[in-house]
């Protein structure tokens, strides 16, 4: 049965999950987690793409682009293998704060590659591409905050989401040297100043995106690290906003980035057969509705929009001509 194939290699493993033709909803399924086993990768491997100093890895010397492609590729044949055929198109999750020079480095590796049919999604699209297929989407025209905390890094983004497979990226910022590691190594007092460090990140993200925090709807926590127990309690005692997570976040970007690869003609609607694709927790409930009147940054009335200038729309990243 033809299927749709997301990947997403962090500093630990490369997790994949899968969406399958469901002819009764005239489209996609709802995405399916495959367990690789990959090898670990390369700790800090997307940082170092670009770069001049080569990667040592299985007795080779290679570019940190190209073991970013064999990763993806090993992940690919291990789903290949077990389904008894290849994915129709593939979805490799890349970090949100890339520019157009890594991502066409990483294109250009993956089309080396013979890999033409893969495309890259930024983590935080897939992340609202995993969101909103739960049946709870947010108020389109209001920032949310997506909040990855893997193994190594924490990556915070402030997106507009609209329909699905359109996304306004207003900034993103990352942290090399904080990540879920440092969260489940250290004592309970200890995790205080890691939450606090990673709840800086975000309110100097949405400072420079000049976004107040009291103008956003929603925060999605994904990535291992945000599996950690206190996690949605510290972003739900510091924004006012619902903090939306899975029960296992770390599978969010893979099974997010394998539904960005539906058109949007084959995106089912939430009140289909498939209704919500996953057990979400939301904390809290309270404090600010899923939905609202509000549509803009400081909109003064309902319905009101202020002038904002162009920014970037995010969308996947198809092969080169």
């Amino acid at each position: 049965m033809p299927y749709l194939l997301g990947v997403d290699i962090g500093s630990g493993t490369a997790r994949t999950a899968i969406c399958r033709r469901a002819p009764e909803l005239a489209g996609w399924g709802p995405p399916e987690t495959v367990v690789t086993d990959s090898p670990p990768a390369v700790p800090g491997l997307f940082r170092r793409c670009g770069d001049d100093v080569p990667v040592y890895w299985d007795k080779l010397f290679i570019t940190p682009q190209a073991l970013v492609v064999e990763q993806a590729r090993k992940a690919a044949d291990t789903v290949w293998e077990r389904a008894g055929e290849g994915p129709e198109r593939v979805a490799v999750a890349c970090p949100t704060s890339w520019g157009p020079s890594r991502v066409g480095l990483l294109r250009a590796a993956f089309d080396d590659a013979g890999m033409n049919n893969v495309v890259l999604v930024t983590r935080a699209r897939a992340v609202v591409e995993r969101h909103q297929a739960t049946g709870r989407p947010v108020a389109p025209g209001r920032p949310v905050v997506v909040c990855r905390i893997g193994r190594a890094g924490t990556e915070v983004a402030l997106v507009i989401p609209f329909e699905p497979g359109r996304l306004e990226l207003l900034g993103a910022a990352e942290a090399d040297d904080l990540g879920g590691d440092d969260l489940a190594e250290s004592a309970p007092d200890a995790t205080r100043p890691v939450l606090e460090a990673i709840l800086d990140l975000i309110r100097r993200t949405a400072r420079g995106c000049g976004v107040a925090l009291d103008d956003l709807a929603a925060v999605l926590p994904a990535g291992g690290g945000a599996a950690h127990p206190l996690v949605v309690e510290a972003l739900a005692g510091a924004i006012p906003a619902p903090v939306i997570r899975e029960d296992d976040p770390w599978l969010t970007v893979a099974r997010g980035a394998a539904l960005s690869l539906r058109a949007p003609g084959e995106v089912p609607r939430p009140s289909s057969p498939a209704g919500p694709v996953a057990s979400m927790l939301v904390l809290p409930t309270e404090l600010m509705p899923i939905t609202d009147s509000r549509l803009g940054l400081g909109a003064t009335e309902p319905g009101e929009i202020p002038p904002r200038p162009p920014l970037q729309v995010t969308a996947p990243i198809v092969g080169r001509k």
